[in-house]
């Protein structure tokens, strides 16, 4: 085995898989490196070991120093099942996002939202929201999510043509009910929930069901005037002997008494999920539906609708599950921790709220690449942060560049001289792009990085090599190989805090120039990640929030 042609190999294969994926795994490369040297299948143990330690010396590098020796390889573009989405046969596309203003958009939500605005796009159709708010109970709505929505939408780079509020559509629902108990699809159920349940579970028709159309109306009518919660609803006749018991006469309507933030005590009789959301599919002519496959059995239950009504359904497109491990992402459990003080509201960067991430410095665009990537599949997924953030860094190449010192100490450096060191502000920018930074005596450099170079030399970042057993200059200034690290000079070090993706709390210096940013500004702390400008603190602190690596 050619040791030396294997290192290459996987030198080149790592540097690869950890741009494509965060980190560079050694068992994903043996198979990519035996297609470039089969020998190497000869000493399969001896393979291990080399792809292990190439595989942490390319994760040891700075996603920096990976560009810079990635772009200097070329690698076939991979064989794709689809380019884009699945295409479709329709001649005319309309769809529909239909979230629960209940609380703000997570990312779980931005797969949907994106998806549905890429067919538009590409059909050069529309894309409707809709905010389903007709359980003033369990799913009390939220007055400021009716705003926050279409502005996270829109943030997300979706075009919205249209806005639906359900609830102020309960009227339309009324008239629908009230065609299908006249044509005797729908009755009006006052069994208890436990005899119910048990006549489902059994397949067996409850006296309810044997309602004539005028004493369903009659029921329906005290539904909407006098019958108290909980002791009536309205259901829509299946088939009782459907093999999926949650089939079988499912409720359409049913009374909530609780009041609505937006409409008050209107209204007392209010539309389940697949009764609302078959006569809006329909009456605002919508012909493509993107759901989760966990809504299949849905489907299902609203074809009744369509099939009692003539309607054609739209067409149906489902998708795996996008899981999202590691953080808070069920709508109950955000507002509860916002009201006992766990998080300081829905953009708490603990969260996986589009506003949380937004704080963060995620752009919209890394989001939309990532839920595309995804695409139309059947099969369950678990977000995968280092993808995404890979894709962030990419869409932030001429992010400002400074240095950022954490835990700073402070180092005085005998021999250095004064002067002005003039750096690129990003690798690459063209000459006129530039940052200055004043280099003098005593500087800050990080606790830790005194702490783990004790009597070593030293590179302070474009500046001179140090001894640090003698704070001074080096007489040696070839820093190959010697470590590099970043400095703050001490006059005009900008106070900075920044908070990370779990909430603590990092507190430094940086260079001078990073008082002057304006709010929003993404920028890169070299040897230490990307982080976005929020705001000046009263006690003048600069605050940031951390991207990723």
């Amino acid at each position: 085995m050619d040791a030396t042609a294997v290192q290459a190999s996987a030198r080149k294969w790592a540097l690869k898989n950890r741009n494509d994926h965060g980190s560079a795994q050694a068992s994903a490369l043996m198979g990519k490196v035996i297609g470039e040297a089969p020998e190497a299948k000869g000493d399969i143990p001896a393979l291990r070991a080399i792809l292990q330690k190439v595989a942490d010396e390319v994760n040891a590098l700075s996603p920096e120093q990976v560009d810079a020796e990635l772009s200097a390889f070329t690698f076939e573009p991979p064989k794709s099942e689809r380019e884009g989405l699945p295409k479709l046969d329709l001649q005319r596309l309309i769809t529909r996002v239909a979230p629960n203003p209940s609380g703000y958009l997570h990312i779980g939500h931005a797969k949907n939202l994106i998806l549905c605005d890429e067919y538009a796009k590409q059909y050069k159709g529309q894309l409707m929201l809709r905010l389903e708010d007709t359980d003033p109970k369990t799913k009390k709505p939220m007055p400021e999510a009716y705003t926050a929505i279409p502005e996270d939408a829109k943030w997300l780079g979706c075009t919205i043509s249209r806005i639906v509020i359900q609830s102020e559509r309960i009227p339309i629902y009324y008239e629908h009910a009230e065609k299908l108990i006249q044509a005797g699809h729908a009755y009006v159920c006052s069994c208890i929930p436990e005899v119910m349940q048990k006549n489902r579970a059994e397949g067996k028709a409850c006296g309810c069901r044997n309602q004539t159309p005028v004493q369903a109306l009659r029921e329906w009518k005290g539904m909407l005037l006098t019958t108290k919660e909980g002791k009536a609803v309205l259901r829509i006749k299946t088939d009782m002997a459907h093999p999926n018991a949650s089939m079988r006469d499912w409720p359409a309507m049913r009374i909530v008494e609780e009041e609505h933030p937006r409409v008050g005590k209107k209204y007392r009789v209010w539309p389940l999920y697949n009764f609302a959301a078959a006569v809006d599919d329909h009456l605002t002519g919508i012909t493509l539906v993107l759901r989760g496959k966990e809504h299949e059995l849905n489907a299902d239950k609203q074809q009744y609708v369509y099939d009692y009504f003539g309607w054609k359904a739209p067409l149906t497109l489902e998708y795996g599950l996008l899981h999202i491990e590691g953080a808070m992402a069920h709508k109950s459990d955000i507002i509860k921790g916002i009201k006992d003080g766990t998080y300081s509201g829905w953009d708490d960067v603990r969260l996986p709220t589009l506003r949380a991430l937004r704080k963060r410095g995620l752009q919209p665009e890394a989001i939309r690449r990532y839920m595309i990537q995804l695409g139309i599949k059947p099969t369950d997924s678990t977000l995968d942060w280092t993808i995404l953030y890979k894709y962030n860094r990419e869409l932030l190449p001429t992010a400002p560049h400074y240095y950022f010192v954490e835990d700073p100490v402070v180092l005085d450096v005998q021999g250095l001289q004064a002067k002005d060191v003039t750096l690129p502000l990003y690798p690459g920018a063209p000459q006129d792009q530039t940052r200055l930074l004043p280099a003098s005596s005593p500087l800050f450099i990080a606790k830790k990085d005194a702490e783990e170079n004790v009597g070593k030399v030293v590179r302070l970042k474009d500046l001179v090599n140090v001894e640090l057993s003698s704070n001074t200059v080096s007489q040696n200034q070839d820093h190959k190989g010697v470590p590099k690290i970043q400095w703050v000079p001490q006059d005009g070090a900008v106070n900075v805090k920044v908070v990370k993706e779990d909430g603590s709390e990092h507190v430094g210096v940086a260079e001078p120039a990073v008082g002057h940013l304006k709010a929003g500004t993404v920028v890169q702390f070299e040897r230490y990640g990307y982080c976005r400008y929020d705001s000046e603190l009263p006690d003048g602190v600069k605050l940031f929030y951390y991207a990723h690596p």
